[in-house]
């Protein structure tokens, strides 16, 4: 646990990513990267370490991870993870002729992403992470918008948004749809340093214990499950407490968002914290995020300008809500046990 009155720190360990390129060797395709020696033993489930390299994000501000993906038979392409979204959009560039496996057909579907409406096609196929196949065909949305997010993409190599989150919507997250427990847990964290946008390595494990060491956790809503009997869960509606400056604490439900670059905050219950005209927090308030019920804070940090690291945005109106953004993701490995509905908070700053 991290009492109040700690302080933010990037410790050395964390520093040291500022000398880790985004090296075509980080997405070498060798199969999965299994811990345990690749091997189960007796009552130990294969974890699957997939690599997630950063990347600056389109525009001036932010850090997105980004995994590869194959789609049907696809070559493996590059796209950025988003534990804020469910199911896999695919931009144009993603290959050349379509691939064998994969259907594309004339029903319109249109998804969101920075604020933005992009329109598309409902495609069909299995899907491939860290060398491990879904164990059906999922629907994915095949962008053909001219969506100006697309290009900026594309232009840094990356053809698509594999959304990961837990609740329900028109696709599926494909994570769910794996074999085994990879298919039910899995964790993430991001490298780099986003105050000067160095690039760093993070990791997706595939069937992530539980951590033991956890320094926070959030029972989710349950939402039932799937037509295949995967469970779904309101990620929306973590039980989080949120302090700014000296304004009190408010619990409010709140959103863990890989793809999102500031802390979002919204709510009346809020309109007590300064803001300046653009509606960011002013600088150097005190940040401080816990469990409900916690005498110690999970995170906290001093707000700023820097993007993925501590921006935060406030609309102190309507019901209050909070989106982490994926500054959280940077200090933490964030996982997900979608049995137990659970997310759990482990503070990598101390690794």
């Amino acid at each position: 646990m991290i009492p109040r009155t700690r302080k933010r720190l990037r410790i050395a360990a964390i520093c040291a990513l500022a000398t880790i390129a985004v090296a075509p060797s980080a997405f070498a395709d060798n199969g999965p990267a299994p811990l345990n020696g690749g091997e189960s033993s007796a009552g130990q489930p294969v974890q699957i370490d997939v690599p997630v390299p950063t990347v600056a994000a389109p525009g001036r501000e932010g850090m997105n991870g980004v995994v590869e993906i194959r789609v049907g038979r696809s070559a493996p392409f590059k796209v950025a993870v988003d534990t804020g979204s469910v199911g896999l959009r695919v931009f144009p560039g993603a290959w050349g002729p379509r691939p064998r496996g994969v259907s594309i057909g004339q029903q319109r579907l249109t998804s969101a992403s920075a604020g933005r409406s992009i329109p598309g096609l409902l495609g069909k196929a299995t899907m491939t992470i860290g060398g491990v196949t879904t164990t059906r065909p999922l629907g994915f949305q095949y962008v053909d918008s001219s969506s100006p997010l697309v290009p900026a993409w594309a232009a840094k190599g990356v053809y698509g948004i594999l959304g990961i989150g837990t609740g329900r919507y028109q696709l599926t997250n494909p994570l769910s749809a794996l074999p085994g427990e990879a298919g039910t847990s899995w964790s993430l964290n991001l490298g780099g340093i986003p105050r000067t946008r160095t690039p760093g390595l993070g990791h997706l494990i595939l069937g992530a214990a539980d951590p033991v060491d956890a320094v926070a956790s959030f029972q989710l809503p349950p939402l039932g499950p799937d037509g295949y009997g995967a469970l779904l869960w309101n990620d929306h509606a973590a039980p989080g407490c949120w302090t700014f400056g000296r304004t009190g604490e408010h619990c409010v439900d709140t959103w863990f968002d890989s793809g999102g670059h500031p802390v979002r905050v919204k709510g009346a219950v809020f309109s007590r914290v300064k803001t300046n005209a653009a509606k960011q927090v002013r600088t150097g308030t005190s940040v401080s995020f816990s469990s409900t019920g916690s005498a110690f804070s999970a995170w906290q940090i001093k707000s700023g300008r820097i993007a993925s690291e501590n921006q935060v945005v406030l609309v102190p109106s309507g019901r209050g809500g909070v989106n982490t953004g994926n500054a959280i993701y940077f200090d933490y490995t964030v996982t997900y046990d979608t049995v137990r509905g659970l997310i759990s908070l482990t503070d990598d700053r101390s690794n």
